[in-house]
């Protein structure tokens, strides 16, 4: 096996043409081909419909993009990693924590004379894969919101988590989509994130507290709060978020709190780590913050 054939077949996914994915490839399309049919010889399976034009996946095809997008991001990694001297801090983070809330945090601990060089991966999927990237050494940390399927992961004794402080998530739109929410006679849509998203879970109390949920109508998801963030401000909807990302927009008046006697949800940040990593600047890192939350909570 070669992780060249995922490659390959992950540019005819894209693509949907042997011409166009060679080219992204930079092979020609008989080797492509050739490639692509020794990786179904070696999974056993058909990955493509061959008879429609684009080419359709099958359902093994499908079923094998995510974890053929991993495979070869790690070995992606893998390759990078022997060619950097110098070991980078890596977190592991939800991409709303490493747009909104890292780069101001990690400024009080790397000053601009004296700079720690850090790295910071939004890559990973899920829950579990977050806790992979721990357990082989990928990431340093882990940057995450505090949630039930979190912590089934992290009391274990051989991790430590640090609370970094706290996130407000209320629901937020246009003054005109304030308007709309309270002129009951129409319907009002709903920007939400993908079901896959930690904030889709923990914006759930906020959803179950809306007054009128029969009005909601669903128009957008995303995987993501960046995604959401200008169709909010576009005013094509409204949307539970963290206050982060949209403090800026509430001070100026571009978007509004809506229904503002509605409790906000407040969801912990947390820093998390495992205690067999062997970098020995992140373990220093990790001091250096633990000891400032001690002096600061005392």
């Amino acid at each position: 096996m070669d992780i060249t054939w995922y490659r390959d077949f992950l540019a005819l996914a894209e693509t949907g043409k042997f011409t166009a994915a060679a080219r992204l490839r930079q092979c020609s399309q008989s080797t492509l081909s050739r490639r692509v049919r020794l990786l179904e010889t070696h999974l056993a399976t058909q990955l493509l419909d061959r008879r429609s034009t684009p080419i359709r996946l099958t359902s093994s095809g499908e079923a094998l993009i995510p974890a053929a997008s991993e495979l070869v991001r790690m070995s992606q990694e893998c390759e990078q990693s022997v060619r950097v001297i110098d070991r980078p801090i890596t977190f592991a983070s939800l991409h709303t924590l490493a747009c909104n809330f890292f780069p101001q945090w990690i400024s009080q601990y790397s000053p601009v004379d004296d700079p720690l060089f850090t790295r910071i991966d939004t890559g990973h999927k899920s829950t579990e894969n977050y806790y992979m990237s721990l357990m082989s050494g990928r990431s340093d940390f882990i940057l995450f919101y505090r949630d039930a399927e979190s912590e089934r992961y992290f009391q274990r004794d051989d991790f430590e988590v640090l609370s970094l402080g706290h996130e407000e998530l209320y629901w937020v739109g246009t003054p005109g989509m304030a308007e709309l929410c309270h002129n009951t006679g129409y319907t009002i849509p709903w920007l939400t994130y993908a079901r896959t998203a930690q904030l889709h879970e923990l914006c759930r109390s906020q959803v179950a507290r809306h007054p009128e949920p029969s009005r909601l109508k669903r128009v957008f998801e995303a995987t993501v709060s960046e995604a959401l963030k200008p169709m909010v401000a576009l005013g094509q909807g409204i949307a539970c978020m963290p206050h982060s990302m949209i403090a800026l927009q509430i001070d100026e008046g571009s978007l509004v709190r809506l229904y503002p006697d509605m409790p906000s949800k407040h969801v912990e940040i947390i820093l998390v780590r495992w205690l067999g990593n062997n970098n020995a600047t992140a373990d220093a890192f990790w001091s250096i913050i633990d000891l400032a939350k001690q002096q600061w909570t005392s």
